[in-house]
């Protein structure tokens, strides 16, 4: 695990006239070999696309399985109510001059509350199969720097239900049902591996 991590979003395109899905944090973990571990976790202090104020967490989890494979799972929340999951399975390929190539196909769903207006309340799910291609150089000069960049694109299936204020238990269905997305990431991270293990496992 890096010292320090810093990922920007650089660019979202949602292909829809709404749009109820935030971009994902998601590590890219630029795994080099078998046996490579990355953990990464993060707050945010963000104001929604509603105006609220938020805060949240994340964590990604990634693993080299073999000199090929690679599988990636994240989890986020926040006190808003939203969540979201997801899981991926990836081939990755490193090369002499530091460099690495990954590819990552997988699934996510999220879900929560879309709206804090009490007369316009609306539920969100959604389900988002994506891949993902990720480039970067790691372990640059005595600061281990690492960088590069990846690029996400996916169809995702959303479901928004109202909630009707005067009668909060019953919902109707409401807005947009599915709609292509793309998401650029930059980032940058610097720090020497926290650990390694004998059986060339890095924490």
């Amino acid at each position: 695990m890096k010292a320090k991590y810093i990922i920007i979003v650089v660019a979202i395109m949602l292909l829809s006239s709404c749009a109820a899905y935030y971009p994902q944090t998601v590590d890219i973990p630029l795994i080099k070999e078998k046996g490579d571990v990355r953990l990464d976790a993060g707050c945010f202090f963000p104001l929604d696309f509603h105006g609220l104020a938020n805060f949240g967490g994340h964590t990604t989890i990634s693993v080299g399985l073999t000199n090929m494979v690679a599988v990636q799972g994240y989890a986020s929340g926040d006190v808003l109510g939203r969540s979201h999951i997801q899981g991926a399975l990836g081939l990755f390929k490193g090369f002499a001059n530091k460099t690495v190539i990954e590819m990552y196909g997988g699934y996510g769903y999220g879900a929560g509350l879309e709206s804090g207006d009490r007369d316009n309340k609306q539920n969100n799910n959604y389900h988002l199969a994506f891949t993902q291609f990720n480039i970067g150089r790691t372990d640059l000069g005595s600061l281990h720097i690492d960088y590069g960049l990846g690029l996400k694109g996916g169809y995702l299936h959303n479901n928004l239900v109202e909630i009707l204020p005067d009668l909060p238990f019953q919902k109707r269905k409401a807005g947009c049902t599915g709609f292509y997305l793309m998401v650029n990431f930059i980032f940058f991270r610097n720090g020497r591996p926290v650990a390694v293990m004998p059986s060339n496992v890095t924490v």
